[in-house]
Parts: structure tokens; C-alpha cells; sequence
């Protein structure tokens, strides 16, 4: 045995790290979206709906150009560090928004948010080079669920940690922000990275800027028709989510659900829908494993759409629930069989790079769906479920059209070269 194998973690430990780390990001940045109708409203914050889509996509604007430059970073200096500097960012993020007063302390933690991003595709990278082939949609569902199960849990922990004033939700944030520093700690303790001689030396031969080693890196990804595909796949799933996911609260707070707390209620419908759809999601995975993961990305695309527009006219609870329950599974299915497809259908000589840039359309998304939608509620709150049910018709056409793409390995994957 080599001297780096002995080094390196097992990708089952590896999984297991990378699991905890994006839930706990997930179950953080939930109490962010889950709660921050209810933050501002608590600091007499006029125009409540405006604004929660505003900070919704200034994190992803000062996030963006960043994008390209974490894995450019991660081949450098290496992917522990650049996964440990996003627990730490996240921990002094919900350390100011903790101690906020005011919608100028709140705009503040949310522009930091976007130096805190930028882990996911480092860690799903390591994970798909970590894994036997034979467990890649395992492994990259599995993954996947983390982020679903920290939604799900977060709405659920936070309802009940302040719905039953155990903690507000300056105490919640502040909790949240000691948990990034465990997470960071934990990383910092127990994950070994593979060893970096072979990038470093051809960092050195190549010594470039880190921007430009980046245009590069993206030219470099997008010399494909099946990264197109994937990208342009993806990035109307992360618009559709990012325009109604900051008034889901908002919606659920008009339910007629007076019995229980407002966090209460918000974080239990979010939270046990999130459960369902985390759950769907490990089946799907493994199901997607033998039937190809372009038919379960194609069937949540199909679920997804008469979840929204429930979502955005119904105020019956019993509806909203199964609209909702719905509504996750199927981005949480859409999303998983996205990273899988990245992982398999990408030639190896492109996918590290893809998997680095793999969460470019989720800050597309999240600055331009929050945008749409946040000039849509002039309209009324029902506009922005609509205007993403349009996006679901959108991308159901899109995987039905480009299907050859998802269907079929890259010449590239079989050794050959890719056209």
C-alpha cells in the first residue's frame, strides 16, 4: 500500500463526513429561509415580501463570482480546506444575523452567506472520486438526501426549539453558527484528503492567476453539448425552487392554522414534507441506478408542477400538505439524478471540473428566480408559484428534447474522445 492511499479516507467515512457537513449547512440555512418572514416582521421591517426575495438573491450576486474560483482553489490548495473555510464563513454568518436588530444587520449576514458557498461541488467531487463505480448513484444520492433531511430537520427543530420558547430565534441562529464551528472542527480532525503532488507541480508549471485558470476551467466544462444540457437542466430546477422557497412561509402563515405557533407551523409542514421527499429520494436513487436516472429526473420535473400551482392557490391545509410533500420529493429527486447524471454521463476528462462548477445555475437561479418573483407579488403571492410552474413546463420539455444527452454515455466515458 501507498504511502497516499494510507492517507486518504475511505469513501465510506468520506460520505459520512460530507453527509453531516451539508446537513448541517442544509438544517442552518432552512432556519434562514424558514424563519426570516417571521425575523423581519419581528423588526417592524415594512414590505416584508419585497425584501425577503431581495436577500434572497444578494447572497447569490456577491456569491457568483466566486463560483468558478472554488475549484480552482481546491486543485491548488486543496478541497479540506476550502470545505473547512465554508463551516467557518457559515459560523460567523449566523453569528451576525444572531445579533441583528435591524434589516441593515440581516443585509449584512446575508452578503456573507456568499463567501460561505461554494462547498458542494468540492465535496461531491471527492465523494464520486471516493466511490466504486458501482455505488456512484448510491454514494451521490445518498449525499444528495443530506441536504434534504438538514430542510427537513431544520423547520422541524427550529418550530419547536422557539414555537415552545425554549430559544428565540436570535438563540436559534446563534446555536446554529456553534454547529458550523463543530462541523469545520470535525473536517479539520478527520477527513484526509488524497495527497496533491501531481496538481501542485501542474500548478507550477502553469503558473497562472487564479481567474484566469478559472475562465479556462469553465471554457474547458462547456466544450460539451451534454454540459449544456445539464447546466440549462439544472438551472431552471434552481430558478423554480429559489422563486417560491422565500414565501413558502409567507403562504404557510396564511393557512388557517391558528392553533399552533407561527414557527411552529411553518417548521412542521416544511420539516415533515422535507422527511417524505428525503426519503423518496434514497429510493429513487438506487431505482435510477437500473432504469437510468433521466426517467426519475423527467418524473419529478412532472410531479413538480402541479405542486406549485397547489401551492400557489390553495389555502386548504390538507392540499397545501400534499402539494408541499410533493414540491420537495420532486426537487429533491430532480436534483440527486442531476448530480448523478454529472457523475456519469460528463467524460472523466471534463467531470472534475463540471462537479466543481456544478452549483453555477443554483446562484443563476437564486439571483434571478428571487428577482422574478419578488417584482411578481405586486400581482399577488400566487405569481410566484405560477410563473414557476411555467419553469417546470419549461424543463419537462428540455429533458424530453435533449434526451440523447442523458440517455446515452459521452464517447469519452467508453475511453475514446469526446466530440
Amino acid at each position: 500500500m501507498t504511502h497516499t492511499s494510507t492517507r486518504t479516507t475511505s469513501w465510506r467515512v468520506v460520505l459520512a463526513l460530507f453527509f453531516i457537513t451539508s446537513a448541517v449547512e442544509s438544517m442552518s440555512m432552512s432556519h434562514v429561509f424558514a424563519f426570516m418572514p417571521v425575523y423581519l416582521e419581528s423588526m417592524h421591517v415594512p414590505h416584508v415580501e419585497t425584501w425577503v426575495g431581495i436577500l434572497s438573491a444578494v447572497t447569490f450576486l456577491v456569491g457568483l463570482p466566486f463560483v468558478p474560483l472554488w475549484g480552482v482553489w481546491a486543485g491548488r490548495y486543496g478541497g479540506k480546506l476550502v470545505v473547512i473555510r465554508s463551516a467557518y464563513v457559515e459560523m460567523v454568518v449566523f453569528i451576525v444575523l444572531g445579533l441583528s436588530h435591524s434589516l441593515a444587520g440581516v443585509f449584512i449576514a446575508m452578503m456573507l452567506v456568499g463567501f460561505q458557498l461554494g462547498n458542494t461541488g468540492i465535496m461531491l467531487a471527492a465523494i464520486r472520486k471516493a466511490a466504486p463505480d458501482d455505488r456512484i448513484g448510491f454514494a451521490v444520492a445518498m449525499f444528495s438526501v443530506s441536504s434534504s433531511l438538514g430542510m427537513a430537520g431544520g423547520p422541524l427543530f427550529g418550530g419547536v426549539i422557539t414555537g415552545f420558547h425554549l430559544l428565540g430565534l436570535h438563540g436559534l441562529y446563534l446555536l446554529d453558527g456553534g454547529l458550523s464551528f463543530l462541523t469545520g472542527t470535525m473536517l479539520f480532525l478527520l477527513y484526509r484528503q488524497p495527497e496533491l503532488g501531481s496538481v501542485k507541480s501542474a500548478a507550477q508549471q502553469h503558473p497562472e492567476s487564479a481567474w484566469a485558470t478559472a475562465w479556462q476551467s469553465i471554457r474547458f466544462t462547456f466544450s460539451l453539448p451534454v454540459t449544456w444540457t445539464l447546466f440549462g437542466i439544472y438551472t431552471v430546477l434552481m430558478m423554480a425552487r429559489q422563486m417560491i422557497t422565500p414565501y413558502l412561509p409567507i403562504a404557510i402563515e396564511q393557512l388557517p392554522m391558528h392553533f399552533v405557533s407561527t414557527t411552529l407551523s411553518i417548521g412542521g409542514l416544511m420539516g415533515l414534507s422535507a422527511v417524505v421527499g428525503a426519503v423518496i429520494t434514497v429510493i429513487a436513487g438506487r431505482i435510477g441506478d437500473r432504469i437510468g436516472f433521466h426517467k426519475i429526473l423527467l418524473f419529478a420535473f412532472i410531479v413538480s408542477l402541479p405542486a406549485v400551482l397547489v401551492l400557489g392557490f390553495s389555502h386548504n391545509v390538507a392540499w397545501f400538505s400534499l402539494a408541499l410533500t410533493l414540491f420537495s420529493a420532486g426537487y429533491s429527486m430532480g436534483g440527486a439524478m442531476v448530480f448523478a447524471l454529472f457523475s456519469t454521463r460528463i467524460p472523466e476528462t471534463h467531470r472534475s471540473t463540471a462537479m466543481n462548477l456544478v452549483y453555477l445555475p443554483l446562484y443563476i437561479g437564486g439571483i434571478i428566480g428571487p428577482g422574478i418573483a419578488s417584482s411578481l407579488t405586486h400581482i399577488g403571492l400566487f405569481a410566484p408559484f405560477a410563473a414557476a410552474g411555467v419553469l417546470f413546463v419549461i424543463a419537462v420539455v428540455t429533458v424530453v428534447a435533449t434526451r440523447k444527452y442523458t440517455t446515452v454515455l459521452p464517447s469519452a466515458t467508453r475511453g475514446e474522445t469526446a466530440l
